[in-house]
């Protein structure tokens, strides 16, 4: 049983329990055509279904663009963020999330069930590719081309990584179909953009958490941010502040500070004051290479506003993506 057909069933079986509705399901054609017939009160509906584990606001455009001709699109997910959820409505795009929440609104039928809590999915065997350590080598090889070309011992020097981890990770990607084989020795990277796509969700929910240091404030006024000199090889500008820098487009509300560790000449020098509800938000600079740049990698900063979930920030994300990073993801 494929894992849309297991969320499918777990809705439905959510929705026949509370609501009383008789709702169930069937397939059409092949199992790559994704062809699902959604059956209420006797009437089917048929959906081209693409299914998410957990979908976020900032991965509502990229859906939408598998829309097809022939069939509406259902969004089938184990988690729907609640902006998620919200953009979906506002596209018309159809969704059902495993606790029951589901939205469906054709010429002949309306449905709209809401506020159902996360349901308590079985935790699958982790692969280590997409833990906090092999989050950390799998933005070395998406940030640094060339490194998939590298032996083992090589990548870990460059990312502080166990040479045994590294072999792990590597396996990891494999098995979850990123890796290319290109001779005995040799592998490329391969279905980028999707790798990209895991490593933010992966990013925001296990990386980014265990980085974070503390919130400050800074004891200058905040329209003077950008004179702050955080350039001493260890620290950079990410999130908005970084987002600000590169595009001159967005005005940055909260800004984040990545170092490799956060001294008391670091806090005197920034002016940083430790404060729970201040707007500095300062996290573990992860990768090694040092800081030649006042910003953080391109590749963090568009991950860290995409994660927002802010539509001014989401903006400015795909303008980075679209300057920096898109010839790299999506080149062949």
């Amino acid at each position: 049983m494929n894992k849309e057909v297991e969320i499918i069933e777990q809705a439905a079986k959510v929705l026949r329990d509370r609501t009383g509705m008789k709702f169930t399901w069937q397939t059409y054609g092949k199992a790559e055509d994704k062809i699902y017939g959604i059956v209420f009160q006797s009437r089917v509906m048929q959906f081209i279904v693409e299914h998410k584990k957990q979908l976020s606001a900032y991965q509502v455009a990229q859906v939408a663009k598998t829309q097809d001709l022939r069939f509406p699109l259902l969004v089938v997910a184990e988690k729907i963020a609640d902006p998620a959820r919200e953009q979906l409505r506002m596209k018309g795009i159809a969704y059902l999330e495993a606790n029951g929440n589901i939205f469906i609104n054709t010429s002949h039928t309306t449905l709209f069930l809401d506020g159902n809590k996360p349901v308590k999915v079985a935790k699958p065997v982790t692969n280590r590719a997409f833990t906090k350590t092999g989050l950390k080598a799998v933005f070395h090889l998406l940030n640094n081309p060339d490194a998939i070309t590298k032996t083992y011992r090589q990548l870990a020097e460059e990312t502080g990584i166990a040479l045994g981890n590294i072999k792990y990770i590597m396996d990891g990607l494999a098995e979850a179909g990123y890796l290319l084989p290109l001779s005995k020795r040799k592998v490329a990277l391969k279905n980028k953009k999707e790798l990209l796509d895991r490593w933010i969700a992966g990013y925001r929910e296990t990386l980014k958490p265990d980085l974070f240091k503390g919130a400050f404030r800074i004891t200058e006024m905040q329209d003077n941010w950008q004179d702050i000199n955080v350039i001493d090889n260890s620290m950079a500008w990410g999130g908005e502040a970084a987002g600000e820098i590169m595009t001159n487009y967005l005005q940055a509300r909260a800004l984040t500070i990545y170092t490799s560790e956060l001294t008391s000449i670091q806090t005197e020098t920034v002016g940083l004051i430790p404060d729970k509800k201040g707007n500095v938000l300062v996290y573990e600079k992860f990768w090694h290479e040092q800081v030649v740049e006042i910003t953080a990698p391109p590749l963090l900063v568009y991950a860290d506003l995409l994660i927002t979930d802010d539509p001014r920030c989401i903006d400015t994300a795909r303008r980075i993506y679209d300057k920096y990073i898109k010839e790299q993801i999506e080149a062949v």
